[in-house]
């Protein structure tokens, strides 16, 4: 086996750990909190824009998960009758919502979520700027990588 091959291999499993340890994180996040992974994946999105005080629209989620309104509507309404979200006029047109995080979300989702991000902060931190770039790119490449595959070939 040639060096490259068997670098490959090993960037490959070491994926494949990261992903089944992301998987079982969900998991877990799912059955504490008895939450399906789109919301889960909303309480993420709010809890990552209220860091930033950025407003969070029902439109807004749509895209980002990339459901339509009526699936979005639905699951803001389970959200919101598990206690874990707030509907609020939005403060500047009166015809659009904001959407926020409650209390009870953080808990839920948002601490072992925020111990994660904590720990990715400190890891990086112990990268040299050589490896944070190789890094970067590195995920960028696979982004890329996906994306491109995950299309059928123009004929």
């Amino acid at each position: 086996m040639t060096v490259e091959v068997d670098t490959a291999n090993k960037i490959i499993d070491a994926l494949r750990r990261y992903q089944e340890a992301d998987d079982a994180m969900h998991a877990r996040a799912r059955d504490s909190s008895s939450m399906s992974d789109n919301e889960i994946r909303i309480i993420q999105f709010l809890l990552n824009a209220a860091r930033s005080d950025d407003r969070v629209t029902p439109t807004t989620l749509s895209k980002h998960l990339g459901v339509t309104s009526a699936s979005m509507t639905a699951l803001l309404d389970r959200l919101e009758r598990a206690g874990a979200i707030e509907r609020v006029r939005h403060p500047s047109d009166r015809r659009s919502l904001v959407i926020t995080a409650t209390p009870f979300a953080e808990q839920t989702v948002g601490a072992p979520v925020m111990a994660f991000q904590q720990a990715i902060r400190q890891i990086a931190a112990d990268l040299t700027d050589v490896e944070h770039a190789a890094v970067v790119r590195f995920l960028d490449r696979l982004t890329g990588a996906m994306d491109d595959t995950g299309h059928p070939a123009p004929r």
